[in-house]
């Protein structure tokens, strides 16, 4: 009797742990991210795995699952699914069933502010019919509103005439936020993001020289002026805390690492790497005539961020709540050396930065850090 009321109890509890861990399976909330196999998608796809977030499980948005970046998310993610964002019945069909969705596009993939917004637009009529509980939409703030009411706006390039837009890979993205948030039937927290630390590596804004004699620079048109700067791998960490807090939606959250002028920067990159790195002050004039591709678009985007400072900081502190969740964010300093084999190239065989007394003002003069060459 003893013996087979063992055997019965003991699956009575296998089975009722069996139906507890399937309804913990069922009970997740599926988050679909864009752009999984890309920069922002795939910081939150690790914050999700990393974080631990059992409530939680992901689907990989992407064009080609069948490239090796795709097939690498194996484990870290539910299920890879194929769609495009300028194709709204395959975004649909991705955002079916899902509770919340991150959303993000890339202007420097076409330099087309037109075809951007029109993407942003698509995904947002797809998490709409596929009742989507949660977006997430990184975004930036539109410059024209700020630039229209400053006294300057005269001196202000305007480089797409028709949309009087400044600098349209922000301004598209602002114009279509604000859109997303008015939307009544979109319950939506709109993430503001900042400049990458990663953008001193993939599109030379790290620390270069003409000639070997040259000495080591930075080159900015920010004056001494903050630049908000992030991790990757935070805007990763916020939009996972965000999908964590539905007191979010409606609001605009806004993330950055650590709040830098060019001169600490500067500091930053001698001290770690052991070599003296100077800032180049430049006005927008002289960094414009750099004439690498984008060279306009980012100097109206710099011009935006040191005229705005103030403002542009404050909307990128991370409430209080979020930050909780998201444990910590990276300074840029760890970050730097954590990379500091990227930066190689200018690291001397000693640790002592050496002296540097060259002041340069002139284009001729300064070292080329063209980004986007």
């Amino acid at each position: 009797f003893f013996f087979f009321f063992f055997k019965k109890t003991h699956r009575y509890h296998n089975i009722v742990h069996k139906n507890k861990m399937a309804d913990a399976t069922e009970n997740r909330k599926l988050i679909a991210v864009m752009g999984a196999t890309g920069l922002q998608g795939g910081a939150l796809v690790k914050a999700f795995h990393q974080l631990g977030t059992e409530n939680f499980e992901v689907r990989a948005i992407t064009r080609d699952p069948e490239k090796e970046s795709a097939k690498s998310l194996a484990g870290k993610v539910k299920e890879v699914i194929k769609a495009d964002g300028d194709d709204e019945e395959s975004m649909v069909k991705a955002f079916e069933g899902c509770y919340g969705a991150f959303i993000v596009s890339n202007w420097w993939e076409h330099l087309d502010v037109r075809h951007e917004m029109k993407t942003l637009r698509t995904c947002k009529e797809a998490a709409k019919k596929a009742g989507v509980k949660h977006v997430v939409l990184s975004g930036l703030e539109d410059s024209r509103k700020f630039v229209n009411n400053a006294e300057n706006k005269d001196t202000w390039k305007v480089l797409d005439e028709e949309l009087g837009m400044y600098v349209p890979h922000i301004d598209g993205k602002g114009e279509v936020g604000e859109e997303y948030l008015a939307d009544a039937d979109l319950p939506v927290t709109l993430l503001y993001t900042s400049f990458y630390y990663e953008n001193f590596i993939n599109f030379g804004m790290g620390p270069t020289r003409q000639a070997d004699t040259d000495p080591y620079g930075i080159t900015f048109p920010m004056s001494d002026k903050k630049l908000s700067m992030v991790m990757v791998e935070d805007i990763g960490k916020c939009a996972c805390a965000i999908f964590q807090n539905k007191s979010f939606i409606g609001k605009t959250v806004g993330v950055s690492s650590e709040n830098l002028t060019c001169e600490e920067i500067a500091s930053v990159f001698s001290k770690v790497c052991g070599q003296k790195v100077t800032y180049h002050a430049v006005s927008p004039e002289v960094y414009a005539s750099f004439g690498f591709p984008g060279a306009e678009e980012l100097t109206n985007m710099f011009r935006f961020f040191a005229e705005n400072e103030e403002e542009y900081v404050e909307y990128r502190t991370i409430p209080e709540k979020i930050m909780a969740d998201m444990g910590s964010v990276t300074k840029f300093e760890d970050w730097v050396e954590a990379n500091k084999s990227a930066f190689s190239a200018f690291v001397p065989s000693n640790s002592s930065p050496q002296e540097d007394n060259s002041s340069p003002t002139d284009a001729d003069s300064l070292p080329k850090c063209c980004v986007l060459q």
